[in-house]
């Protein structure tokens, strides 16, 4: 039998073709739970053309001030986190091409839960079923054979709060100004009080203009955060729009578990680009 080094199997595997990862569509995309409405479903759809593996873990995210997301093993102060709290089904599936499953979330909040906002992540992460082992060469696997396994893995999280009692927010911008460093992309600084996250998009609208020329979607701040830059790239056309214009930045929540404040303007600010 022939016997391959670490290299030479590795350049070898890296020349076999590597399986195209599923495309998992998910909605919701964020899951908003109370004591009073304590379960809800995702539904996951295969969108890629083959059958696929998902697995689906629980997990601790706290957000730096950038917007971006690290592991949080442990609770800093003023992190309540809901992985002890929560309930889900299936946490395996398999998905044949254009099929689709039901997950299903549960809360548990005790009556003596603290008020507070609650959040951990579901992870969902994918591999084509197709994808096997193989070993390299041709041959039969044996005891000092090697084995390498190339599988295009892909994973999306989905911010799961429980909110427990009567909470409120409230956000200021402060600024909004080109970043020194990277011409194209614009930094708006959001600073949030209160008791809970909030969650709405960003527009821009030059002055004179009736309708919004930029908007950026899906803009959290997660609690305990007090501050947010939200970093945005604009495309070459709109960065030549605003530039040198009067620009009205808005931020508008789309909280849909909070239905009483829905398109109420959290911020605003109007500033020359």
């Amino acid at each position: 039998m022939h016997r391959f080094s670490l290299a030479a199997a590795l350049l070898a595997a890296l020349a076999t073709p590597v399986p195209a990862a599923a495309e998992l569509l998910v909605a919701p995309t964020r899951v908003v739970l109370t004591p009073d409405a304590r379960s809800t479903e995702l539904v996951l759809v295969n969108k890629g053309t083959e059958t696929a593996a998902f697995r689906i873990n629980i997990e601790n995210r706290r957000m730096n001030e950038n917007g971006s997301l690290d592991d949080a093993p442990t609770p800093q102060a003023g992190e309540l986190f809901a992985d002890d709290k929560l309930r889900y089904s299936p946490r395996q599936l398999v998905l044949e091409p254009g099929a689709r499953q039901v997950v299903r979330i549960l809360a548990s909040a005790p009556p003596d839960l603290a008020p507070g906002e609650y959040r951990s992540h579901l992870r969902l992460m994918s591999a084509p079923v197709s994808a096997g082992a193989s070993t390299l060469g041709g041959e039969p696997a044996g005891d000092n054979s090697l084995s390498i396994e190339l599988v295009a893995i892909r994973s999306l999280t989905i911010p799961v709060i429980l909110r427990v009692g009567t909470l409120e927010a409230s956000v200021t911008m402060d600024s909004a100004a080109m970043a020194e460093d990277a011409p194209s992309q614009l930094v708006v600084r959001l600073t949030r009080s209160g008791t809970r996250s909030t969650y709405g998009d960003v527009s821009f609208t030059p002055e004179g203009a009736k309708a919004p020329l930029w908007v950026v979607r899906g803009v959290a701040i997660y609690t305990p955060n007090t501050t947010r830059d939200v970093v945005i790239p604009l495309p070459p056309e709109v960065r030549a729009q605003l530039a040198g214009k009067r620009v009205r930045i808005d931020y508008t929540s789309t909280d849909a578990a909070d239905p009483a404040n829905a398109g109420k303007l959290l911020a605003s600010l109007t500033a020359a680009l």
